[in-house]
């Protein structure tokens, strides 16, 4: 009786998709480490740490923080809008245009140093403009990294749903994507020390670090003509 053959798994992240990424959560570490420290104790790619904190009614300066994780949360949905927009999931999709999100995501990296060299001390609205703009870019990178790597179970902005496939696929028997997995979880912890370091002697380099590795994870992007996830 001829067997019939196992059906053909998705396909793994390429070598340079995968250096990619992990550049990627690097960038999403020194973004999130200048963020906290400097904007107000809030997340800019944690979404779901900015919602707990939230919660957190008697922490001193909890509208401030409120005012924070709202206009956070409100920049990143439509950071993801947008770029999701900017790259469809469809045959016409290009790496020229993701390209194109993650040059944008470094231009706001950019545009945060130059707002926090406004003021040393920045005020209330100064403070809300730098995490709307940071939080927008950290949107855009999630949207071009997920159109990137579909069907990985890679993220590179938030961890919980990388180690949730990392655990389930072990569950399983597999390690298709391990490496690429933890790779991501250990350069997130990697950018957030990196750019703790570097605030120390500057604030304004945290999202010099974040810039930086954005702009380097876009030549690991795979070469035009070749073939989306």
């Amino acid at each position: 009786m001829r067997s019939t053959p196992p059906p053909t798994p998705t396909a793994a992240p390429t070598t340079r998709l995968s250096v990619m990424v992990v550049l990627l959560s690097f960038a999403t570490g020194a973004a999130d480490a200048f963020a906290f420290s400097e904007l107000g104790g809030v997340f800019t790619a944690n979404m779901t740490g900015s919602v707990i904190l939230s919660g957190l009614t008697g922490r001193p300066g909890y509208g401030a923080l409120i005012a924070g994780a709202g206009t956070a949360l409100g920049a990143f949905l439509i950071g993801v809008y947008l770029a999701s927009s900017a790259t469809p999931k469809r045959p016409g999709a290009s790496w020229r245009r993701i390209r194109s999100v993650l040059l944008a995501v470094v231009v706001l990296d950019l545009v945060v140093v130059v707002l926090r060299s406004v003021h040393s001390t920045p005020g209330t609205t100064l403070r809300l403009l730098m995490l709307a703009t940071a939080a927008g870019a950290m949107g855009a990178q999630t949207a071009a990294a997920k159109r990137s790597v579909h069907g990985a179970g890679v993220t590179t902005t938030y961890v919980t749903g990388t180690l949730t496939s990392l655990a389930q696929d072990a569950a399983d028997g597999s390690r298709r994507y391990a490496g690429v997995r933890v790779a991501v979880v250990v350069t997130l912890v990697l950018g957030a020390m990196t750019a703790s370091g570097a605030m120390a002697i500057d604030a304004r380099l945290g999202p010099v670090v974040a810039a930086v590795s954005t702009a380097v994870a876009i030549l690991a992007l795979p070469r035009a003509g070749s073939p989306m996830p």
